[in-house]
């Protein structure tokens, strides 16, 4: 009985192996034959947004580049974080992705309490594709023609300057906290549902100033509705050589930069994370991609997933210190 009961569970152990072996096999197969069907790309944001019209961008050039259709969805809600619940919860293999915008790991978890991922470690960085900055945009109405003379005008007239935001939490809400504590100036936040209506507002006279992304300033600019006053990027832009860097304006710690990128859900193979990194970087280096992109203010910087992860902590523990410090509520 004792050596039957042996025979039955090295017979159990054998079967075992061989499936595990199986499984195992299977799933590097299917690695290495990646992608043998479509891939889905989640968009938090509703279609037709700068993220929405990147991400399509992208997915058609990936659908070239892999020989498999990528398809965008559009799940919006939460600011964005319905997409990372159904990423988290996604299969690991490649063929569910999320593409999105900074604040989604970076700002919005920290709207709630409970959010169930860290958002560095919960996701796979993939790479980052598009880097963009905000500008400060300026009513007619308002006495300033540059930063120090908007910061003047706010010191010396303390209920007068407001600024509008696409929400509580925002980039934009957030780059006018920054700007009003590093200016040691009084300035009333006034949230709406979408930076559009903020600009409107800013345009007829009823909030003195807006932050908004180049292409919208550049409208603005030409049209002569709103005047731009300082880019918060690192660097000027090239859609608008001739506004300033808050840097310029004697902010050196007004550099405000955000990202789009793809991520997928925790632990994608490598080799998958490998395979869509250099299909992503031969589509950023088509002319006819680049082109696209740049005509909206956007900027491409040559960038590996493993920067790119980093790329995402630091920002996120950015954002926390800056919630934190200017005991900003979210909710």
């Amino acid at each position: 009985m004792e050596v039957t009961g042996k025979r039955l569970a090295l017979k159990s152990l054998a079967v075992a192996l061989v499936a595990g072996s199986a499984v195992f096999s299977g799933l590097a197969m299917a690695q290495a034959d990646y992608p043998n069907r479509p891939i889905t790309f989640m968009v938090p944001y509703a279609a037709g947004g700068p993220t929405d019209v990147i991400a399509r961008k992208l997915a058609l050039g990936l659908t070239q580049e892999l020989g498999q259709t990528v398809v965008v969805e559009n799940r919006t809600g939460a600011g964005g974080l319905i997409t990372l619940g159904l990423l988290a919860r996604a299969q690991p293999d490649g063929y569910t992705l999320a593409f999105v915008a900074s604040p989604v790991t970076a700002i919005s978890p920290l709207t709630q309490p409970n959010f169930p991922y860290d958002t560095v470690t919960a996701f796979t960085p993939i790479t980052d594709v598009v880097d963009y900055s905000l500008v400060l945009m300026a009513g007619k109405h308002v006495p300033a023609k540059n930063v120090a003379e908007l910061v003047d005008y706010a010191r010396k007239n303390p209920k007068a300057v407001s600024y509008g935001s696409s929400g509580i939490g925002g980039t934009n809400h957030l780059a006018g906290e920054l700007f009003s504590r590093a200016a040691a100036a009084p300035m009333l936040h006034v949230p709406y549902k979408g930076n559009a209506p903020a600009v409107n507002d800013a345009m007829a006279g009823q909030i003195s100033f807006v932050f908004d992304q180049p292409n919208t300033a550049q409208a603005m600019a030409r049209s002569g509705k709103l005047t731009p006053l300082a880019i918060t990027s690192a660097k000027r832009n090239p859609m608008l050589p001739d506004v300033p860097t808050m840097i310029e304006s004697g902010y050196p710690d007004m550099v405000v930069e955000g990202w789009q990128g793809l991520i997928g859900p925790g632990k994608l193979p490598p080799q998958v994370v490998k395979k869509l990194e250099d299909a992503i970087r031969k589509v950023k280096a088509s002319r006819v991609f680049a082109d696209s992109v740049e005509s909206g203010g956007f900027i491409m910087t040559p960038t590996s997933s493993a920067a790119f992860g980093e790329r995402m902590r630091k920002e996120r523990d950015f954002w926390k210190n800056v919630i934190t410090s200017g005991n900003i509520k979210l909710q």
